[in-house]
């Protein structure tokens, strides 16, 4: 099971971590786990190229399944409209990947409160 923790600050998101195998099918099959790797990735490209972040804190570990991504403590307003865009776009494909494959993947905000 693919834990995902999406962490909120004034109605902002500022990280979302994930955690967990999710056991679709074996390692390197896992068509859930390739699909949430590829949504995490694409919002680290997203946030240094497009919202230009230079300070994004970015943890992975393959072994564990583990990837965190946070946005640094000060951003430009632009920096932030742009961050806050590429994270909620994130974020609805992570909702639809949890409702698709309930048994693989947990959605939550901060606090465990199911985000579905």
């Amino acid at each position: 099971m693919t834990d995902v923790t999406v962490k909120y600050k004034d109605h902002r998101i500022v990280s979302i971590e994930s955690s967990g195998h999710a056991g679709f099918r074996r390692r390197g099959k896992d068509i859930v786990c390739a699909a949430i790797s590829v949504l995490m990735f694409t919002a680290v490209q997203g946030l240094d190229s497009v919202a230009e972040l230079d300070h994004l804190i970015f943890e992975s570990d393959e072994k564990t399944a583990y990837m965190y991504v946070e946005l640094p403590s000060t951003l430009s307003e632009e920096q932030a409209l742009k961050a806050g865009v590429i994270l909620d776009t994130v974020v609805i494909g992570l909702q639809g990947i949890a409702q698709d494959y309930p048994k693989n993947m947990r959605l939550y905000k901060e606090g465990g409160a199911n985000i579905q």
